[in-house]
């Protein structure tokens, strides 16, 4: 397990007794945050494991038979149709960016969250991933998705993905974070002929298409939450959070039922107050902090300016000044002659 992975699994176990709560692991794949031998645990995906078998065939990276055995299958229907009881805690890792509708979805775990229960989330953090050339989640998209209760990436956003999405390769991490390289700077993966296709298949209106569906940083994310919270679509609170911290470039959510719309739309504020953006240490805080020096010297120059310009209209505009103005008128023809 890299080290990446072991300070993810310890912010998402944070605080657990695995032995005396009932959990459930969406999209497990080979990593599960929590193992059965350690306490009462389902796995839910979108596919059986011999479905996920055959849509990871093409990733030597992933071995087939290191997945988890799949317990729940969560595609058509809603969550609490597929499984029975409720939950003290569900976990995702890199699955929110994956869901067609994330909103109707996180509404659907909520529907079986005990009161006192979380969902407890690892989000890519966009600034830094495959996906810093695509234009951040729209609410109006977010919306759309959960009026339309998507169950499938619609065109639109696997055409966004395909377009845009950066060469695995080329997302040098600590480049990106400490030098001037950037997104701009790197090459699409796919060339147009293979975007028509990825297109042209999500015409089937059942065909998945793996793809990050949503744009995300941690601000943005609040941001999207909140008129959602102040409107009564979503009812789940951040109770806790961790910011994207280098290397690891994502960040983690613990959210929880809330009802009082007040702690509700606070909760998601006070997010929004304390995700950096940029992150402190980047090259990007660099610039930021240079392009701030520069707009403070330019409203310091503008202020003299227009002090400047005050005391000289008051000068004008002085008795003294309107009386002097024949000798001045006289001195001035002296001077042309």
């Amino acid at each position: 397990m890299s080290g990446i992975v072991l300070l993810r699994h310890q912010n998402l176990r944070k605080g657990i007794d695995f032995r005396s709560v009932r959990c459930l692991e969406i999209g497990a794949l080979s990593s599960p945050v929590i193992h059965r031998e350690e306490g009462e645990v389902l796995y839910a995906d979108h596919l059986s494991t011999e479905g996920l078998k055959k849509q990871f065939a093409w990733d030597p990276g992933l071995d087939p038979e290191s997945l988890v055995h799949v317990d729940v299958v969560w595609q058509e229907k809603r969550l609490r149709d597929c499984v029975s009881g409720t939950f003290d805690y569900v976990f995702a890792s890199h699955v929110a960016e994956h869901v067609p509708n994330l909103v109707g979805w996180m509404e659907e775990i909520r529907e079986v969250l005990k009161p006192q229960g979380e969902l407890r989330l690892v989000i890519p953090d966009a600034r830094y991933s495959f996906d810093m050339n695509r234009q951040l989640t729209r609410l109006a998209d977010l919306m759309a998705a959960w009026m339309k209760n998507l169950r499938y990436p619609d065109t639109s956003m696997v055409l966004d993905f395909a377009l845009n999405k950066i060469t695995d390769s080329e997302v040098d991490l600590p480049a990106l974070f400490t030098g001037p390289l950037k997104g701009k700077d790197l090459h699409a993966q796919f060339p147009f002929s293979e975007v028509l296709m990825w297109g042209q298949r999500t015409l089937n209106p059942h065909h998945y298409e793996d793809v990050h569906c949503w744009v995300l940083t941690p601000r943005h994310f609040a941001q999207l939450m909140i008129p959602l919270a102040e409107n009564n679509i979503l009812h789940l609170a951040c109770a806790d959070f961790v910011d994207s911290d280098p290397p690891g470039f994502e960040f983690i959510l613990h959210l929880t039922p809330e009802e009082n719309k007040e702690k509700l739309v606070a909760s998601w504020k006070t997010l929004l107050e304390k995700a950096k953006d940029p992150i402190p240490g980047s090259f990007a805080e660099k610039e930021h902090l240079a392009q701030q020096e520069v707009q403070n010297t330019f409203q310091h120059i503008k202020a003299e300016n227009a002090m400047l310009h005050h005391q000289l209209q008051a000068i004008l505009n002085s008795t003294s000044w309107r009386i002097t103005a024949p000798l001045r008128a006289i001195i001035q023809k002296f001077r042309k002659e």
